[in-house]
This record gives C-alpha cells, structure tokens and sequence, in this order.
C-alpha cells in the first residue's frame, strides 16, 4: 500500500469506474492523489527492487533444488509468492547472453586463426621465413633426442617447400605477408605437384597430410592472392571476378545452361564479400560471428514453443494438461539451463585464473558436476511435472532431447546462412 494521501473523489483516475474502498475494482489502481514527490518515487524505486529480489531468489531456490515443482504450482493457481515465469526467462537470459557476450568476443575469436601451433602469430614475409628455417637449423645441429630431430627435419622440410613456392608464384618480394592458411595452402600445392610428378615420397609425409586435411582443395584458391584465373565457391569454379561480368555470362547462355537461383545467389553473395573484405578478410569472420553470436537469443526464443509443441504431442493423452501448461514447463526449464550455464561460465573463468592446481582440479570436478546436473535436470522436471514412471519420462526425454537437437541445429543453420548474406 502506497503512503500517498487517497483521493476525496470516488471516481478512477484510470478507467472512471466508480472505486469502493482504497482499489478500484476494475483495474486494480489505488485511488490515490497524482501529485508525488522526488521522495515517494525513491520509495517506488527501492519497494520494487526489493519486492522483486525477494520473488527472484525464492524462485531461483526452488527452480534449481525442485525440477518441475514451479510448473506444478503454476498450474494449480499458487502464482504470487514467485516470479512470473516470463519475466523470469527475460531476466534470466538477459543476464547470461550479457554475461556471454561480455566473455567472448567475435573480435578475439576471429584471431584464433592467426596463431600457430607455437602459439605465435603467423604473418610472415619471406625474410622471415628464410630466418625461421635458419633458426630451425641450428636447433637441429644441437637437438639430442632422435624424435626431437626428426620432428625439426620436418619443419624445416616445410618451411623450404613454402618457400620455394612463394619464390615460384611472387619472386624474391619480401614486402608481401603471408597468414597461415595461405602458407598451408602453398604446402598443398606442392602436395599437388608432387603427386603430378610421382614424386610419392613427399606426399607421404605427415605435415604434408595434415596441410591437406586442413585447408582442403580451398588451398588452390587464395594462395595467389586471388590472381589466378578461376575461384572457387562451395567447390564451383568461377571464372568472372566481378558480379557484373558473372550476370552478363549467365544472360548470354540458354535458360537450360544458367546456373540455378541458389548457386546463383551464393556464388554473387560470395563474390561481393570477397570484393568488400579484401583488404582485411578478418574483419567479415568477426562481422559473422558477432552476427551468429547475437542470434542465439533468437533461436531458443522461437525454440520454446516447439519445444511445448513436442510435449504437447507426447503427452496428448493427459488432457487436463494444455498446450500452455506445456509452455511455461518449457519456460522453467530454460530458466534453469540459463542459471546452470551462467554457474558453468563463471566456474570456467575461475578455472583459468587460478594458479593452485588443487583449487583448479576442485573448479573442474564442480564443472563436470554442474555438466552432468544440465542433463539430468530435464528430466527429473519431467518426471515431477508429468509424474509418469521412470521408463516412460525417459523414453520421452531422450525423444524431446534428440528432436530438439535436431531443431535447434536447423535454426543455427539457417541464422548462419541469415547471417553470411546480411553481413
């Protein structure tokens, strides 16, 4: 009850209803004169905030130690003493997508590229190069163990093939820089040759192997800077470089011979990222992933009514359960995930900082438990929501679990696919 004074005036300043009493009847507003003071709205700001924690730590109380009991006295109308299940989720989630978004940044992840199995940056130019095979050298002529040297022969056998083939396609250009995966892909080109001029012996080398294994044919593509004559998009070769030399191409051909409409949106999307981001190709992986990143949010909100959706079809035969009873379980349940990961995070940042290593043995043990905990957690709230046996919740479970994998792995490839043409 507000300390204001109530008005003299019996009519609602809301709705005009007659009020019988401090309430009107209609509405609910307290009959209660307008005018305030920078001293009552403190006390607004304060009763709110407290009012709200006192329903947001009893709920979180019950929502973690109980599965399923909220959505049981949500439904039996005991709604007061906890938090609304939808402010809930809004606050639940805000909090942890900010606490995420803060831990990892598309602009740090996009670096990760950039570093070698050292765990130096790799942007090299030929001087460099040259020096780090003379370095490799000289810790090969004081090496002692036999696999340490054979491990070294290797390195240096790699940096010569990069080497010589950057003096094969640029010259003797020290200026130029080359990134890791334009050194990996000069490696697969000699792969290439080398099984063109049966030369088998260098093919059979294991960081041969392991060049091809990670840049793939994609290797044949940007190694030249783009110079060469055909480019390669979703493994189509294309031999225009500009969107406007592509459709020119496409309206001279018959309608039987032109490329598809998704070939055809892919490949000048492509060709439009690849002109935008030339100068700096990092910057488009850092646009996308802030792009996907912002987009989880999104995917489990329009997850949560299929999730209710598939609960609904499992459990049609419970009728006095309904579609909405389906959905603020489902609501509950994500909730507690958002917490259970919110605890999992803030265990793993604990985990790096530490120095102790029996306090970080003790941070990984609570991780694995929390892990384990997210699992099970769906499933003991099934069992306490629905109450049907223990063989039954689970067949469900593993049911409701294998779908909305599936679900959510479409949803994340569509925002994907939503995210590299919006970029």
């Amino acid at each position: 009850m507000s300390h204001l004074k109530e008005r003299k005036e019996k009519n609602c300043l809301n709705c005009q209803a007659e009020v019988v009493g401090r309430y009107c009847h209609q509405c609910g507003q307290e009959n209660l004169e307008p005018k305030e003071t920078v001293w009552h709205l403190v006390q607004h700001f304060f009763n709110d905030i407290t009012h709200f924690d006192g329903k947001f730590f009893a709920t979180v109380k019950y929502l973690l130690r109980k599965p399923g009991f909220l959505s049981l006295e949500y439904m039996r109308g005991r709604r007061m003493s906890y938090l609304n299940p939808i402010r809930m989720y809004v606050f639940t989630s805000a909090i942890f997508f900010i606490i995420l978004f803060s831990m990892k940044k598309p602009e740090d992840m996009a670096k990760a590229d950039a570093i070698t199995d050292d765990d130096t940056k790799v942007t090299m130019n030929l001087g460099a190069l040259i020096s780090d095979t003379a370095r490799l050298q000289r810790n090969l002529k004081i090496a002692d163990d036999e696999d340490d040297r054979e491990d070294l022969r290797e390195k240096i056998e790699y940096r010569t093939i990069e080497i010589a083939t950057i003096k094969k396609i640029y010259g003797d250009t020290t200026k130029r820089m080359f990134n890791k995966g334009e050194l990996n892909g000069f490696v697969t080109l000699a792969y290439t040759d080398s099984i063109t001029s049966g030369n088998y012996n260098l093919a059979k080398q294991k960081k041969f192997k392991r060049a091809v294994r990670l840049n793939g044919s994609a290797g044949r593509v940007n190694i030249m800077g783009n110079d060469t004559d055909d480019d390669n998009y979703f493994g189509w070769d294309v031999k225009y470089k500009t969107v406007k030399a592509y459709d020119s191409a496409e309206k001279a051909l018959p309608d039987s011979l032109r490329d598809g409409w998704l070939k055809r949106t892919i490949i000048k999307r492509t060709m439009l990222i690849q002109q935008e981001y030339k100068e700096d190709p990092r910057l488009f992986k850092e646009h996308l992933l802030e792009n996907i990143f912002h987009s989880f949010p999104k995917i489990l909100w329009i997850s949560l009514p299929i999730f209710a959706l598939i609960l609904n079809i499992l459990y049609f035969r419970h009728k006095k359960y309904f579609y909405v009873n389906h959905g603020i379980f489902t609501i509950h349940v994500y909730c507690a995930t958002f917490i259970q990961l919110f605890v999992f995070l803030m265990l793993y940042q604990l985990g790096k900082i530490t120095s102790s290593g029996w306090m970080h043995t003790i941070l990984v043990l609570l991780n694995i438990a929390v892990f384990i905990w997210m699992l099970i957690y769906p499933y003991k709230a099934m069992r306490s929501f629905y109450m049907q046996r223990r063989a039954k919740t689970f067949f469900k479970y593993f049911i409701v679990f294998s779908l909305m994998s599936i679900i959510n792995l479409i949803l994340l490839t569509i925002f994907l696919l939503i995210s590299v043409f919006s970029v």
